[in-house]
């Protein structure tokens, strides 16, 4: 019979003070944290852009612009003739768009798709079981993608900016579950944020060979994670505490943007102009999704 071999925690010193593996890994996360802080990410500055929903035919233009030439640089895509970037989820309501919004036009996008029943969201190409798994026990996962910021300003606030706002977003629309797919050296990025990682190392794209992880934070478990935590307290928890919720200054904006988004998406010229006279969208979709998109639009957009 084999014996289990018990795991003894690591001992290293900080201070001159030896400390278990426990308190050591706290130690780590503090000191990634203020690393971070340090290099601009959770500081106020935004380099002078505003983080806001997009609401406009020319926001949403301009983000979708930002983030195809962005992916395309970085090797995420291909190049579309349209130069822009405009998925079947971008074409529905609930999607929100946020945007960084500089003196130079748009500096920094991110995209939560909510999940629903005719479309499901885009990492299921990829995370289908993980995702099943999580909607079998009820949970309502939202997915941030289109993580991006211009190269003017990543040296800033605006990512951490951006996700936040995302976060407000989330969780004014009930969800349960925030997903998101990243890198593999991302992750332990995240993971500071409280996201877990869920399901195996994969490929996210069909064109290239783009390898990522699943990331999930549990909405639904920072009540209870953060009920012991004050604000002012010191070290990661304190600080997601203020981040996520205390001091997190998105959740009085989140109903009057949807009130504009609804006002948008409710003008079928603004869509056409959007999706069929620039993106030329509605021609690529396959049946299913063009019943999709009609269910919202009306059957006399397409």
């Amino acid at each position: 019979m084999l014996e289990t071999e018990v795991f003894k925690p690591q001992r290293i010193k900080v201070g001159g003070y030896a400390m278990s593996g426990k308190l050591g890994h706290v130690v780590r996360k503090d000191r990634r944290m203020a690393l971070l802080k340090r290099a601009g990410l959770f500081s106020n500055d935004t380099q002078g852009a505003t983080i806001v929903r997009a609401t406009t035919v020319e926001d949403l233009l301009a983000a979708y612009k930002l983030t195809h030439d962005v992916f395309v640089e970085q090797g995420y895509i291909n190049p579309d003739v349209t130069g822009i970037r405009i998925r079947p989820f971008e074409a529905l309501a609930e999607t929100a768009t946020f945007v960084a919004k500089g003196r130079e036009g748009i500096v920094g996008v991110t995209t939560v798709a909510i999940d629903s029943k005719d479309m499901g969201l885009p990492t299921d190409k990829s995370f289908a079981e993980e995702l099943d798994s999580l909607r079998k026990d009820g949970r309502i996962i939202c997915e941030g993608t289109n993580w991006l910021v211009a190269p003017s300003h990543r040296s800033s606030a605006v990512m951490s900016e951006l996700m936040r706002c995302s976060f407000a977003h989330a969780v004014k629309n009930g969800c349960t579950d925030f997903i998101g797919t990243v890198s593999p050296g991302h992750a332990r990025f995240y993971n500071l944020l409280g996201f877990e990682t869920i399901g195996s190392q994969r490929s996210y794209s069909d064109e290239i060979d783009d390898q990522v992880v699943l990331v999930r934070l549990d909405l639904l478990g920072l009540g209870e994670r953060f009920k012991d935590v004050k604000p002012d307290d010191e070290g990661v928890e304190g600080f997601l505490k203020k981040y996520y919720i205390a001091d997190n200054p998105y959740h009085r904006y989140i109903s009057t943007w949807q009130m504009l988004s609804d006002r948008l998406f409710d003008d079928p010229d603004k869509l056409r102009e959007m999706f069929v006279d620039i993106g030329n969208f509605l021609p690529r979709c396959d049946a299913n999704t063009l019943e999709t998109v009609a269910s919202r639009w009306g059957n006399e957009m397409l």
